[in-house]
C-alpha cells in the first residue's frame, strides 16, 4: 500500500490497525446479531437460502425481482454450516468485518494510518444503522463486491507492466459482476463508474492502445460470471423469466417512470429535513479540509494513534452499551441519515476535485488524483443507485463516508482534527445506542430492546438466537397453529410479508412469491395474487392489516398517491378471516400493528 508519494509501507505494519479494525467492527455486531429475529422482510437471504434448498428455485418457481446470487450463496452456506438463522447472522458479521477491512486497505493507498482507521470504522458502524438492516443483506454483498471491484482497479492505476495492468481489470470486472448478479442496480453502477475511470487511467497516464485493451478485459471479466449464471438459469429453463422479473416487473413497483425517483428524493428528503439541512451545515464547514484532504498527497506528519483510537473506540461502545442497557429511550433517532446526505454531497464534491486535478496533474500527483476520482465516483454510484431503492438508507455511507471523513481529517489542522474525533465519537455512541434499542423494525413491527431479547426459542433453526417474549410467542404460536389446523400440505400465508415463519414452518403460500410489499410486486402481480388467494385459500394466514393511513402513506410514497395492488390483497384477506377462526392476536411493541393469527376451520 502507498500513502501519497510515499514509499510502499511494509505490509507487515498493517497487521495491527486491520486487526484492530476487525476486532472493533466484531465487537459492535457482536452486541446486537443475534437479538433480532428480523420478522418483516429481515430474513431474505437465510430465506433465500432454505427455500433454494427445499428444491424451490428463483424466478421458475416462485417470482423475485433481484439477482440469484445471494439465494445461491446462502444456500451453500447452510449447506455447509446447518440450516440455522444464526449462520446466517454469523457469516454476515464476519462479512461486515472484511468489508471494514477492505474499506481501511483502499483508504489506506491515500491517507495516513489514523484517517484510514477512522474512517473505516465510522463507517461501518453508520452503514449498519438503518432499522431494516438485517446484517445478512444483499445490499451489502453487491457494496462488498463493488468496492472489491473499485479497489482492484485502483491497483491497477499503479502497474509497472501492462499485463498486470489487464489482469487486474479482468479481476475488477469479475468482482463488478458478482456485484451485478447480487443487485442490478448497484452492479450497473459500479461497473459503470469502475470501467470508465480505469480507461480514463490509462488514456491520462499512458496510451489509447492500451486503454482500449484495458476495457476489454474490463468487459471479458465482467461477462465470465454473467455468462455462467445466464447458462445455470437457461439450463433451469428461468433466463427469460429472470430478466423479466429484474427488469420490468420489478423496476415497475418501484416507479412507473424515472422522473419519479427525483420527486420521491425530494419527497424524503422533505421528510428528513432537519438531517439534510445538517448535512448541508456539515459539507460548509468541512468544505476546506475536504477539499485539501483530496488534493494533498502526504498527510500532516504525526505518530499512529491506531492504539489510543482504538482504546477510545473501545470506550464509546462500553459507555453506549452502559446507557442502552439502562435507558429506556433511545437519545436521538435516524442520526445516520445526517450521514447519508452527507456522503451524497461529499462524494459529488470531491469528484469534481478529483476530475479537475486528473485534468491538471501529472506524475505521481495524477496517479492519486486518479485514484481519488475512481473512489469518489464509486462511493457516488453505490449512493446513487441505493437511492433507488430508498432515497435515504444508511448502507448509503459505504464506502463514501469512509473517503470523506478520511480526506477531512487528512487536510484539517490539529483543532480541525481534533472536531473530527469529536463528531465521530458522538455518531457512533448515537448510533449504537439507537441500533441497541431497535436491532430491527420494518413497517410497523419494531422489535424489542436488546436488553429485552433473552428469551431462547424451541425451534431448532432459531437455535443460538435470544429474542424477545412476544417474538417467542409469536413464532411458537404460529408453528402450533400449522401443526394443529394445516394437516400434512396446508399453507400458509403471512401479510405484509414475515418470511421467517415460510422458513421455519417450512409451509409456503399459495401465491407466486412470498413477498407482497409494495416496492417489491407491481400492482398488476398484486392484483393476480389476491385472485390466487381467493381460489386456494391458505390454511393458516398471519395477518397484521395495515391501517387507512398507512396504506395511503405507503402510495404516497410508491405509487403517487395512486391506490395499489395491495389492497385487492388486504380485501382478499378480509374475505377469507372473516370466515377463520381467530387463535391469537400479538403485538411486538406498544406501537406495533397487531398481528393475528387465523385458521381454517375445523370440520
Amino acid at each position: 500500500m502507498k500513502h501519497g508519494t510515499q514509499a510502499p509501507t511494509e505490509w507487515r505494519s498493517e497487521i495491527v490497525p486491520v486487526i484492530a479494525v476487525l476486532v472493533f467492527s466484531a465487537a459492535y455486531f457482536l452486541l446486537f446479531f443475534n437479538r433480532f429475529a428480523g420478522l418483516r422482510s429481515g430474513d431474505g437471504e437465510f430465506g433465500g437460502g432454505i427455500a433454494f434448498l427445499a428444491g424451490l428455485r428463483p424466478y421458475r418457481d416462485y417470482f423475485t425481482a433481484g439477482p440469484p446470487l445471494n439465494a445461491l450463496k446462502s444456500a451453500l452456506e447452510l449447506a455447509a454450516f446447518g440450516k440455522l438463522l444464526i449462520v446466517s447472522r454469523t457469516l454476515a458479521v464476519v462479512e461486515r468485518c472484511l468489508i471494514a477491512a477492505t474499506l481501511y486497505v483502499w483508504l489506506r493507498k491515500l491517507f495516513s494510518r489514523n484517517a484510514a482507521w477512522l474512517g473505516a470504522v465510522l463507517t461501518v458502524v453508520v452503514s449498519a444503522g438503518d432499522h431494516t438492516d438485517p446484517l445478512a443483506s444483499y445490499n451489502h454483498d453487491a457494496i462488498f463486491f463493488a468496492m472489491l471491484c473499485g479497489l482492484v482497479a485502483t491497483y491497477a492505476t499503479e502497474a509497472s507492466s501492462e499485463r498486470k495492468a489487464v489482469t487486474l481489470a479482468a479481476f475488477a470486472g469479475i468482482f463488478g459482476a458478482l456485484s451485478l448478479l447480487t443487485k442490478q442496480t448497484i452492479g450497473a453502477f459500479a461497473l459503470l463508474s469502475v470501467g470508465l475511470c480505469g480507461c480514463l487511467a490509462e488514456v491520462r497516464m499512458r496510451t489509447l492502445g492500451r486503454a482500449a485493451r484495458w476495457g476489454l478485459a474490463f468487459v471479458v471479466g465482467t461477462l465470465l460470471p454473467i455468462s455462467a449464471v445466464a447458462i445455470y438459469l437457461w439450463h433451469l429453463g428461468a433466463l427469460r423469466a429472470c430478466v423479466q422479473m429484474m427488469f420490468v416487473s420489478g423496476p415497475r413497483a418501484k416507479a412507473s417512470h424515472p422522473l419519479v425517483f427525483v420527486s420521491r428524493e425530494i419527497m424524503i428528503a422533505g421528510f428528513y429535513h432537519w438531517w439534510l439541512l445538517l448535512a448541508v451545515m456539515a459539507i460548509g464547514v468541512s468544505g476546506r479540509a475536504l477539499y485539501l484532504g483530496v488534493l494533498r498527497e502526504n498527510d500532516i506528519a504525526g505518530r499512529s494513534k491506531v492504539f489510543l483510537l482504538s482504546a477510545g473506540g473501545a470506550l464509546v461502545l462500553l459507555m453506549a452499551k452502559t446507557v442502552a442497557d439502562h435507558g429506556t429511550r433511545m437519545l436521538l433517532k435516524d442520526t445516520g441519515k445526517g450521514a447519508v446526505y452527507f456522503v451524497l454531497l461529499g462524494t459529488a464534491f470531491a469528484s469534481v476535485i478529483g476530475l479537475q486535478q486528473v485534468l491538471n496533474s501529472v506524475g505521481s500527483s495524477q496517479v492519486r488524483a486518479l485514484q481519488i476520482t475512481l473512489f469518489s465516483l464509486l462511493a457516488l454510484a453505490v449512493a446513487v443507485s441505493l437511492s433507488l431503492s430508498f432515497p435515504a438508507f444508511e448502507a448509503m455511507a459505504l464506502p463514501g463516508l469512509g473517503l470523506l471523513v478520511a480526506a477531512i481529517y487528512a487536510g484539517a489542522g490539529v483543532n480541525g482534527r481534533r472536531f473530527v474525533l469529536l463528531v465521530t465519537a458522538v455518531l457512533v455512541f448515537f448510533q449504537v445506542c439507537e441500533k441497541l434499542a431497535i436491532p430491527f423494525g420494518f413497517d410497523h413491527q419494531d422489535e424489542g430492546a436488546v436488553k429485552e431479547a433473552r428469551s431462547p426459542s424451541s425451534e431448532p433453526m432459531l437455535k443460538g438466537m435470544r429474542l424477545t417474549p412476544n417474538m417467542v410467542g409469536l413464532i411458537d404460536a404460529v408453528q402450533s397453529t400449522i401443526q394443529s389446523r394445516a394437516g400434512n400440505n396446508g399453507r400458509l400465508f403471512t401479510y405484509p410479508e414475515m418470511g421467517l415463519l415460510y422458513s421455519i414452518t417450512g409451509r409456503y403460500p399459495p401465491t407466486r412469491t412470498a413477498s407482497h410489499n409494495i416496492d417489491v410486486v407491481e400492482d398488476g402481480l398484486a392484483i393476480s395474487e389476491a385472485a390466487r388467494l381467493l381460489a386456494a385459500p391458505p390454511a393458516v394466514v398471519v395477518y397484521a392489516k395495515p391501517s387507512e393511513t398507512d396504506m395511503h402513506v405507503a402510495e404516497l410514497v410508491w405509487r403517487e398517491g395512486h391506490p395499489s395492488g395491495q389492497r385487492k390483497i388486504t380485501e382478499a384477506l378480509d374475505q377469507i378471516t372473516a370466515r377463520y377462526d381467530l387463535i391469537g392476536t400479538y403485538q411486538l411493541m406498544p406501537q406495533d400493528t397487531p398481528i393475528r393469527i387465523y385458521a381454517k376451520p375445523l370440520r
